[in-house]
């Protein structure tokens, strides 16, 4: 990971995230994976308008999954992706967690930024280029 800074996560945090971007967005098949494309340098600003309450919270979780083993983390992400076999109670508690875990990484994947000295993106790879023409043309 590179000396990314963040006003909003501490470095253990960052290293949560990067482990968890690895394990959603692998890569493969001509896709960089989640450390590969650097959009971790972009957290601030996908998060930049979240309330502080749900930034401190998944500072937190991001900090539990920098100390978890990889197979720990992959496990957490199987149980939030089948909420449905779970009573109601947890159900509910774990389609937040995955729209929690999901939202930023892909929000951050798909953005099309890159990090610094790093052109990886899986927006090339799909070919997708977003061009706005004005009505008059």
């Amino acid at each position: 990971m590179s000396k990314h800074q963040s006003s909003l996560f501490t470095r253990r945090q960052l290293m949560g995230l990067q482990k968890l971007g690895n394990i959603v967005m692998p890569g493969g098949n001509g896709f960089p994976s989640f450390s590969q494309t650097g959009c971790i340098q972009h957290v601030d600003i996908t998060m930049g308008s979240a309330h502080p309450d749900d930034v401190r919270d998944f500072g937190y979780l991001l900090l539990l999954f920098h100390y978890l083993p990889k197979l720990a983390v992959t496990w957490i992400i199987k149980l939030a992706d089948q909420p449905d076999r779970f009573p109601e109670i947890l159900a509910s508690q774990l389609r937040k967690l995955n729209i929690g875990i999901k939202g930023v990484v892909v929000s951050l994947y798909y953005s099309g930024k890159t990090g610094f000295g790093q052109s990886l993106s899986p927006l090339d790879v799909i070919e997708f280029s977003l061009n706005c023409k004005s009505l008059d043309q």
